[in-house]
């Protein structure tokens, strides 16, 4: 069989240049490295009801010391806007576990976690507030009192000194330990007099560090994989109306190529009238007794019973009927039963464990046609099975036909959203609550299944990385309106045939899709080598549109969770999710308008 491959798509195109870009942009915004403002005078207010002097400085002033002895890696650049890149402040390079100490006496307003990072804010007498950020531990509270050169935390490696006044403006630190700047004091009202020291202002001013290109933040972001550049490259790469119209134009393109070879819908799908083994590959969270995959239809596509083999992601076979039962073969993996808790182990092994059964079966009986039908997460299972088979040598001769359905072969909008709002502390308490209500149906985001169903994930990265042998024929569909995996995630360059089905809004159209009696069609049509049914212009433009609005709104609600939860400020995070919504109602009503033409 002739394989097209295709040129990479617009989407990653479009992806590298937004990257570049930003690159360039954030370049062009940062001055050289240890550049620091000159020394000016400042007014500072002084709240009421501290003391507006320092025990070891002159009268009305406050003497800092440096918060370690480790060196200045990064100089204090402003940024030229809000959110933009830059550095707040300056960058000790501090080794993992080092001290770091309070550079004057002061109040702690502020202690714990914020996107993800732990800070401590500590205001001093002369209204100016330090801030150590990117810390490993932190060993004070908010309202405790500090001594300077008191222990405050320690280093996960580079930390960052900040000071700023009360109306939010940085300074340059390193000026301010010089007592280049001696900031001028007056009394306005203070926390004893209702002023809450830990203003909206004071979280946000410490979330806009994680925008911050300086050697701290970058070292955070390495460590912990939360870099919300990327992730706000990877949203408009792949969220933005562009970006959507994009695929909208190659969608259309893949649709006219289809029309031109495709099945009419009045020709019946052909019983092979030979013996075939189908191996069924079930999702997330399955179990061995009864789930979705059992229920493509077999029996009319004509296979055999006997010839039905169910994978246990504990590896071997599901035991038919649901017990226990004899090995199958000497060479063969065997018998087993799985729960959905082995469904969620990494997908990396369940897909190793596939390969095993797929290569037992093909020896059980030599020379018979092995087909794969996969629903959800098991036709990522089944292709990464497939391709490392493949590549290894090791992939039988005899399989000849792989249909994934409901599969997100450009990973799962929901898996990224999940896997996103669990990388803070905030957001593990936030999925904790969920699965404790019971609305996660024994879904568990610490293991490791959904991280690899993520769009940005190393199993997503090696599906596409690794080819489809030729002699597999690799058929792909989705519902338009399947609310777990979107239609348009279940599109693949690589596959020979795909189709998004026009279904509506439905909370169980994901678990309908095997029994769904387009979909055995389509599975006959795939067996039997022909090409899929032809669809017409107005189901192809609603599927895809109605499928793209589902997307959009789940990675923008994900986004807007994920900010909320590590601690983004509220109109950032309203902005992630009303974007998410008017992404779908633009493609609602592009549907709309499309609907009419064949």
């Amino acid at each position: 069989m002739s394989r097209v491959r295709v040129v990479p798509s617009v989407g990653s195109v479009l992806s590298i240049t937004i990257s570049i870009t930003a690159a360039l942009v954030a370049f062009a915004a940062v001055d050289p490295v240890g550049a620091s403002a000159a020394p000016v005078p400042h007014v500072v207010p002084v709240r009421a009801g501290r003391a507006t002097t320092d025990a070891s400085g002159p009268s009305g002033t406050v003497t800092y010391a440096a918060p370690t002895d480790a060196p200045v890696v990064d100089g204090f650049r402003p940024p030229k806007g809000e959110w933009g890149p830059g550095n707040r402040g300056v960058d000790y390079g501090t080794a993992v576990g080092s001290p770091v100490r309070a550079v004057a006496d002061g109040v702690v307003v502020f202690s714990g976690e914020v996107g993800g990072a732990s800070h401590v804010t500590v205001e001093h007498a002369d209204g100016l507030r330090s801030s150590y950020s990117f810390l490993a531990d932190i060993a004070v509270a908010r309202g405790d009192h500090v001594r300077r050169g008191q222990h405050v935390g320690t280093t996960a490696g580079p930390f960052h000194l900040g000071f700023r006044t009360p109306d939010g403006t940085y300074l340059d630190p390193l000026a301010v330990l010089s007592g280049s700047i001696r900031p001028t004091t007056h009394l306005v009202p203070g926390a004893d007099e209702g002023l809450d020291p830990l203003s909206a202002g004071e979280r946000r001013s410490l979330m806009q560090l994680l925008f911050d290109t300086g050697t701290a933040a970058v070292a955070h972001l390495a460590r912990t994989g939360i870099d919300l550049a990327d992730l706000a490259i990877h949203e408009v790469a792949t969220r933005s109306a562009f970006a959507v119209e994009m695929r909208a134009t190659a969608a259309f393109i893949r649709w006219g190529r289809q029309r031109m070879h495709c099945t009419d819908v009045a020709v019946a799908a052909p019983v092979p009238d030979h013996r075939r083994i189908v191996i069924e590959v079930s999702g997330l969270g399955t179990a061995s007794g009864s789930n979705s995959a059992w229920e493509f239809d077999t029996d009319h596509l004509g296979y055999a019973p006997d010839d039905v083999v169910r994978f246990s992601y504990n590896g071997g076979r599901v035991p038919p009927g649901g017990g226990a039962g004899p090995l199958i073969d000497a060479s063969g993996p065997g018998w087993s039963e799985f729960d959905g808790v082995d469904s969620q182990q990494p997908v990396g092994v369940s897909a190793d464990r596939l390969a095993d059964l797929i290569a037992a079966t093909a020896r059980d009986d030599p020379g018979v046609p092995i087909d794969v039908f996969a629903h959800s997460q098991g036709g990522v299972v089944a292709r990464l099975a497939i391709e490392r088979s493949s590549q290894a040598g090791d992939l039988p001769s005899s399989v000849s036909t792989l249909v994934t359905v409901g599969s997100p072969h450009g990973g799962a909008p929901l898996a990224t959203g999940v896997t996103t709002v669990g990388v803070t502390p905030s957001g593990r308490e936030l999925l904790g609550a969920v699965r404790t209500s019971g609305l996660a149906e024994g879904l568990d985001d610490r293991l490791p299944a959904i991280a690899d169903l993520a769009e940005t994930s190393p199993v997503i990265e090696e599906l596409h990385r690794t080819p489809m042998p030729e002699q597999v024929r690799f058929v792909s569909l989705g519902g338009a309106g399947d609310l777990v995996v979107p239609g348009v995630a279940t599109t693949d360059q690589a596959a020979d045939d795909q189709r998004i089905l026009p279904t509506g809004f439905d909370p169980d159209a994901h678990s309908h899709l095997p029994s769904d009696p387009r979909v055995t069609r389509e599975l006959g049509l795939a067996i039997a080598g022909l090409p899929l049914t032809c669809q017409s212009l107005a189901d192809a433009a609603g599927a895809f549109l109605t499928s793209e609005a589902i997307a959009g709104a789940e990675s923008m609600a994900g986004l807007g969770l994920a900010l909320g939860a590590s601690g983004a400020p509220p109109a950032l995070v309203a902005q992630s999710v009303m974007s998410g919504a008017g992404s779908g109602a633009r493609s609602g009503a592009g549907s709309a308008a499309g609907s009419g033409g064949d």
